[in-house]
C-alpha cells in the first residue's frame, strides 16, 4: 500500500512524502514511539565551526571575555545566548535545512513558526544543570499531540561529563510536567530514567514538546555549546520577536525559500488593530484574511 495519497490527510500526505524522499521514516517512528530521535551528522564540520565561532563572538561581546573552548574557566556554569537567527547567515541556513524542516513539520505541521533560537553556553561548575522539564508551556494535562518541538544541535562533543542533553524516553505520553522529585539530573535525587544524549559535534536531537529533557552540569574543563531551535504551532506565543521586527536584509536574503516567511512569522494573519481583517473570499466554511506586511499594498493570505 502506498502511503500519503489520501484526500482526508492532504497536508500530512505532503509532509510524509518529504519524510519518504529523505529516508526519515525510522526517525518519524522514533518520534511517535519514544518522543525523540537522534540524527547523526545533521551538520557538517564547516557549519559546526561557523556556528560555534559566531556564538563565541557574540558571547565575547556580551561578557568582555574571550571563550576558551578547552578550559572554559572564564565562563563557569551556563548562560543563554538568545536571538541568534537574524544575527548570522549560518543560523538562517540551519533553520531552513530540509531534514530539520521535514521532522518539525511531522511534529507541529506545515504552519510551524520559529519559537526561538539560542545557545546554552556552558562551562564547568555545579550550576550548569538544567532540570528536566517539558517545553509545552500549557495548562495540564498537556495535549497528546506536539504543540511545540525542539531541535538541539551539538556544536561540541556531547558526553554526560561534558554537560550534555538528557531525555526521558517515552515521557511524552505522560502529558504532564515532571514533579520536583522527577526533575533532578544531579545529586542524590538524579532521575534514573534519564538517558544522556551522547554523540559528536554535528549530531542533532529532535523531540516532541511533551518529552522531558534537561542537561547535566559540566564536570570537566572546557565549554559545551549547542544550538537550541524550538518550533511551535501558530496558536503558541513564540518566545522571540521576528515578523516585521526582522531586518529587511534578512528577509531579502531568504525570500526565495518557500518556508521562510511562515517560519519567521511574516505570514501571520492575526494582530490587526481598528482596521480589522480584510476578508477576501470564503474557503471551506471559513475565510482567507489578508495580512498587511510592512510594504504598503502587498497582502498575504492566512
Amino acid at each position: 500500500m502506498r502511503m500519503g495519497d489520501w484526500e482526508s490527510t492532504r497536508d500530512l500526505d505532503d509532509v510524509y512524502r518529504e519524510i519518504e524522499r529523505l529516508g526519515l521514516e525510522k526517525h518519524a517512528m522514533e518520534l511517535d514511539a519514544y518522543g525523540f530521535t537522534v540524527v547523526e551528522n545533521m551538520m557538517d564540520a564547516d557549519t559546526v565551526q561557523t556556528a560555534r565561532q559566531a556564538i563565541c563572538d557574540i558571547c565575547e561581546q556580551q561578557t568582555g571575555r574571550k571563550p576558551d573552548l578547552k578550559r572554559g574557566e572564564e565562563h563557569p556554569d551556563w548562560r543563554f545566548v538568545p536571538y541568534l537567527m537574524p544575527r548570522h547567515e549560518v543560523f538562517q541556513d540551519i533553520m531552513l535545512d530540509e531534514t530539520g524542516l521535514a521532522l518539525i513539520s511531522y511534529l507541529v505541521g506545515k504552519s510551524a513558526q520559529l519559537f526561538s533560537m539560542g545557545c546554552h553556553f556552558k562551562g564547568p561548575g555545579d550550576g550548569g544543570q538544567i532540570p528536566l522539564h517539558a517545553d509545552a508551556s500549557l495548562p495540564p494535562p498537556l495535549p497528546s499531540y506536539s504543540a511545540i518541538c525542539n531541535i538541539n544541535y551539538a556544536l561540541t562533543d556531547y558526553t554526560k561529563e561534558a554537560g550534555c542533553l538528557a531525555i526521558v524516553p517515552g515521557s511524552h505520553k505522560l502529558c504532564r510536567q515532571p514533579n520536583p522529585e522527577e526533575s533532578a539530573l544531579a545529586g542524590t535525587h538524579e532521575n534514573p530514567k534519564a538517558v544522556p544524549m551522547e554523540g559528536p559535534a554535528g549530531t542533532a536531537v529532535i523531540w516532541h514538546g511533551n518529552t522531558w529533557h534537561g542537561s547535566y552540569p559540566r564536570s570537566i574543563p572546557g565549554l559545551r555549546l549547542n544550538l537550541a531551535v524550538p518550533y511551535a504551532r501558530p496558536f503558541m506565543k513564540v518566545q522571540e520577536r521576528y515578523g516585521t521586527e526582522l531586518p529587511q536584509s534578512v528577509i531579502d536574503r531568504n525570500s526565495n525559500h518557500p518556508r521562510f516567511r511562515q517560519l519567521a512569522g511574516l505570514e501571520d494573519s492575526y494582530g490587526w488593530k481598528e482596521e480589522g481583517p480584510r476578508f477576501l473570499d470564503q474557503v471551506n466554511g471559513g475565510y482567507k484574511a489578508e495580512f498587511r506586511n510592512r510594504e504598503a499594498g502587498k497582502g498575504h493570505y492566512a
